[in-house]
């Protein structure tokens, strides 16, 4: 049961990497506080870190189906992947302040502000590493245990049906 609860835990974490990835991260503002566009990490750094997220999850797949304890060391290093690209890749741009093109004034200030995505990316990347990390304490038959059961039964029933 926890093994299984543990998978489900790395599939959200991934789903929440991907969506980070579309989400505003970064709200651009002016002197006065006004929010002048807003910027997703798919726009900032393209789908490097969807793929990562998507990489997790075939991973967690696999080590359920195969009952392979080393998938998990791929989960937990997408995890971390994640975490990198937040930390030096995204981090610096908060509160960072340079010149926007506006479609209607032109040139003007703006500041980076931190939205919801940027948070986001974080935490699917700490669920990640926390969720590989709980797979990774589960043994070859504990994995298999995970995915669907096919008794002798339903394997003869599947059978007829073709």
């Amino acid at each position: 049961m926890t093994g299984r609860l543990a998978a489900i835990t790395v599939l959200l974490g991934c789903l929440i990497v991907i969506i980070s990835q579309v989400v505003a991260a970064y709200s651009l503002e002016n002197e006065f506080g006004e929010i002048l566009d807003t910027v997703t990490l798919l726009s900032k750094h393209g789908v490097l870190t969807a793929i990562l997220g998507l990489v997790a999850a075939i991973a967690t797949v696999f080590a359920v189906a195969a009952g392979n304890r080393s998938a998990t060391i791929v989960i937990i290093g997408m995890g971390v992947a994640v975490i990198l690209v937040f930390l030096l890749v995204d981090v610096p741009d908060i509160g960072d302040t340079g010149m926007f093109n506006a479609e209607t004034a032109g040139n003007i200030d703006a500041t980076g502000e931190a939205e919801a995505g940027l948070w986001l990316e974080l935490v699917g990347g700490v669920i990640l590493i926390l969720g590989g990390l709980a797979l990774r304490t589960l043994n070859k038959d504990q994995l298999r245990s995970i995915g669907p059961r096919i008794t002798g039964e339903t394997a003869a029933n599947e059978e007829r049906t073709r």
